[in-house]
């Protein structure tokens, strides 16, 4: 297959992976099988050690539209997108997660505003939740899409992209259709490390709009026993996250929301320094901890900055308290921690106390949104 249609934009999907050689087959079969032609397919594999070459060279004697760049060496998950980005040729182009699929008419309906809207940056939609053996969760995908707030959008463009990129955190990295020549392969920074999704948002949101899509044109895939549940996935992500919030809360432009991002800052911190407490790193805790007391006093990091002075046994106290409170009373971590400190005040009130630069409360880890 090739290009087709004189006037059809090249569109780039980019598949970035690294020994998901299962699932990257279903991943390509969704790339192969769009309504829209006129494709380029890159698969990235970051040094996989299973048999994804085999698949991928499967796919491209049926497919010449596919591209195969295998790194010789594992390069990270930043470096990795950003290769991809410099590579891409598509007037337009999108991620698709190694474990992720696309509905097949996914690039031609994003396509359609971008193309009608020159001054916007990217198009995005719904998208379902799918588990382990790539089944639909039909209530799971519509709390999903409550939880994230994007109950509350309606097609077409939207009106405060900033605030739903960065505060209701509606975009979902793997249902978004970007325009090339707005976006720099500089927005992935490697210092965003695992929040690089919600930077590269930000970045976009500076340099125009955005045109949401209702549909679910997507599907994400729940499943336990990920990367983003491994103890080293959780600090990468924890540094990226205070790289993400000490910008933003420098950011004139988004002084409105201060209150908000120095919630999510001293979250963030509380949870960053008992993660390393209970892994026994507890003067690098300490330091954190210390930071989120800057920010604001709550119990969790009091007891776990007390923690940090009591040697291996502030370590086990951590350890097991958190063994407890998983099998006790187990919670998600929250979307929106700012409002942990005002869940008796109805949200109009919330808004007008962020306008009135007046403190909420604390902020979210990093979830697929």
């Amino acid at each position: 297959m090739g290009r087709q249609g004189e006037h059809d934009p090249l569109v780039s999907i980019l598949i970035p992976t690294f020994n998901r050689a299962g699932y990257l087959q279903l991943a390509l079969e969704s790339a192969c099988a769009q309504t829209y032609p006129s494709l380029e397919i890159i698969v990235l594999d970051d040094a996989s050690t299973d048999h994804t070459p085999a698949v991928v060279h499967a796919f491209q004697k049926r497919d010449d539209r596919i591209l195969y760049v295998r790194n010789h060496r594992n390069r990270g998950l930043v470096p990795n997108w950003r290769q991809g980005v410099e590579m891409a040729q598509g007037d337009f182009f999108c991620f698709l997660g190694d474990d992720d699929v696309l509905e097949p008419a996914f690039v031609e309906r994003l396509l359609e505003p971008l193309r009608q809207h020159p001054d916007l940056v990217l198009a995005f939609c719904d998208h379902w939740i799918i588990d382990g053996e790539g089944q639909r969760l039909p209530e799971t995908s519509d709390r999903n899409t409550r939880r994230w707030r994007r109950t509350r959008l309606s097609e077409g463009p939207v009106d405060d992209f900033m605030r739903v990129a960065l505060i209701d955190r509606a975009v979902f990295i793997g249902a978004v259709l970007f325009r090339r020549a707005l976006v720099d392969p500089a927005f992935l920074a490697d210092e965003a490390r695992a929040m690089v999704d919600l930077w590269l948002l930000y970045r976009c949101a500076q340099q125009g709009r955005a045109y949401y899509v209702p549909q679910r044109l997507a599907s994400c895939r729940w499943q336990p026993g990920g990367v983003s549940r491994s103890w080293q996935w959780r600090l990468y992500g924890f540094e990226g996250e205070l790289f993400c919030y000490r910008h933003f809360l420098q950011d004139p432009a988004l002084a409105p929301y201060r209150p908000i991002f120095e919630a999510r800052l001293a979250y963030a911190l509380t949870t960053y320094g008992n993660t390393l407490l209970t892994l026994g790193q507890r003067m690098a805790a300490r330091e954190r901890l210390r930071q989120a007391l800057r920010l604001r006093r709550t119990l969790r990091s009091r007891v776990g900055y007390i923690l940090t002075f009591l040697g291996p046994f502030g370590s086990w106290i951590s350890q097991g308290a958190r063994w407890l409170r998983s099998r006790l009373w187990p919670r998600p971590v929250p979307n929106y921690p700012e409002e942990l400190f005002r869940q008796s005040v109805p949200e109009p009130s919330l808004k007008a106390a962020v306008s009135e630069g007046t403190s909420s409360a604390s902020p979210p880890m990093s979830i697929v949104s």
